[in-house]
């Protein structure tokens, strides 16, 4: 009995053990940036549902191709007649033998008898018809119709692999903006201890009347605007997550689940690039989004063709083949069934062309030259879109580089006075509140420097991602 409860109590250990191990496993799974970009592609609604338009678009380039070659159809169809409409034909022998001129002058006599000549109907009814089309001449507009579905396919993939592009940006921006925020977070809470030290300073100071009661409240305004300040980092926080958690289809995810380190040289390096290169870069006919507009230019020339090639009296011509056959028996299967004659072939040539419709297909040409003009402005604008956003965003970042330097002063001469208060304080010539608001403003300068290198981060992505080939 001891040696079955001392082997259950193992295995109640083992199991407690493999449990614990694999719970521990999960919370402490953390997802770094590859492994929610690997998230995102999996996930996201929207790259899925471009994955689908991109999949349908070749399907429709395949089938343009099958408009080259002929279309075949077939109709089968039986029918089982129980009363069928034509009965058996009977003749009279009388009659029959009244019609031929007997040697002699001699008749056989009948004898009014009946002779079945045809059985009539049968019941059963077969037609098979076998029909070929085959377009022989169209104006360009089935070669035009490929050349166009193929177009359009290109820009479905060009659409995907941006908006690919695109979210990947936007991930890591958003990762870069949770790792300042929690430093923001940290610093603000280090204010804190300091502003509910000041607090509790000012409220003993007002006791012992060495302070008036317009201190402690200015202290404990002091303390409520960190305090707001917090909690609104705190909602930035949880909708920058949120929106992670969006884009790549993840659910509840929290700080420790994220690995949300920026890296420093890939922002320095952004810093360091030829100016005059990302701007080539960002707008040549390469770049992707460019290279979409200018698809879509090619689309609405072949339109325009397809349009001019459908305008009045500009026949299309085809070719129709058709094969049947239509009886009481089934081809190839039952006896008897080709002395029927019942088959059919007719080879035809069609033509047809539109030879007037109000001027509808004119104006369609029109339509197609004006979008293609449009297609050409959108290149432009786009172009210059671009243009004006990197220069944008080369002034934040240069007018963020030089708040970045003035905070390193200002920190540097916080922490300065912060010495200097303390050895006032430690020799007796000042207070603690002088020395707590020296670290107060110490922090506030920290955390203002944390926001321009946020700006500035955000700045250098958005360049990279504009100016990657």
């Amino acid at each position: 009995m001891k040696q079955k409860l001392t082997y259950k109590k193992i295995f109640f250990i083992f199991s407690f053990f493999v449990c614990t191990v694999f719970l521990s496993a999960q919370e402490e799974k953390t997802y770094s940036y590859e492994d929610l970009k690997s998230e995102l592609f999996k996930n996201n609604p929207q790259l899925l549902s471009l994955q689908e338009e991109y999949f349908r678009s070749t399907l429709d380039v395949k089938d343009a191709w099958a408009s080259l070659g002929p279309t075949i159809d077939l109709q089968l169809s039986g029918t089982y007649m129980l009363n069928p409409p034509v009965d058996p034909i009977y003749l009279n022998v009388d009659e029959l033998f009244g019609a031929i001129q007997w040697p002699n002058g001699i008749k056989p006599n009948g004898q009014g008898q009946y002779v079945k000549i045809y059985d009539g109907m049968e019941n059963t009814m077969y037609n098979i018809q076998l029909s070929l089309m085959q377009p022989l001449f169209t104006w360009g507009k089935i070669g035009n119709s490929i050349k166009l579905y193929k177009q359009i396919s290109g820009v479905k993939e060009l659409q995907l692999l941006s908006t690919q592009e695109q979210l990947e940006n936007e991930l890591k921006i958003r990762l870069v903006t949770l790792c300042r925020l929690y430093e923001i977070i940290d610093l603000i809470e280090e204010a804190e201890t300091f502003t509910n030290r000041m607090v509790e300073f000012s409220e003993n100071a007002e006791k012992s009347g060495m302070m008036i009661h317009q201190d402690v409240v200015d202290a404990k305004v002091q303390a409520k605007q960190l305090e707001i300040s917090k909690q609104e980092l705190n909602e930035q926080i949880k909708n920058q997550l949120l929106e992670i958690q969006k884009i790549t289809g993840l659910q509840n995810l929290n700080r420790n689940q994220i690995d949300f380190s920026v890296d420093e040289n890939e922002i320095l390096s952004v810093m360091a690039l030829n100016r005059t290169e990302v701007l080539e870069n960002a707008t040549s006919s390469q770049q992707k989004s460019i290279k979409m507009l200018s698809q879509l230019e090619s689309i609405n020339v072949l339109a325009e063709k397809i349009a001019k090639g459908s305008v009045n009296w500009k026949p299309d011509v085809a070719l129709q083949v058709t094969g049947g056959y239509g009886g009481s028996r089934v081809p190839f299967f039952e006896q008897n069934w080709q002395r029927k004659d019942d088959f059919s072939l007719n080879i035809s040539v069609g033509i047809k062309t539109t030879i007037w419709d109000g001027g509808k297909k004119v104006r369609d040409v029109s339509r197609k030259i004006s979008e293609t003009k449009t297609a050409k402005i959108n290149q432009s604008d786009a172009r210059a879109q671009i243009t004006q956003t990197l220069d944008t965003q080369w002034n934040t970042v240069d007018l963020c580089t030089l708040k970045i330097d003035y905070q390193d002063l200002k920190i540097e001469s916080a922490q300065a006075k912060i010495k200097l208060k303390e050895n006032e304080y430690q020799n007796g010539y000042g207070t603690e509140a002088n020395v707590l608001t020296a670290k107060i403003d110490l922090c506030n300068q920290k955390i203002e420097k944390v926001n321009q290198t946020l700006s500035r981060d955000i700045a250098c992505l958005t360049i990279k991602y504009l100016g990657q080939e």
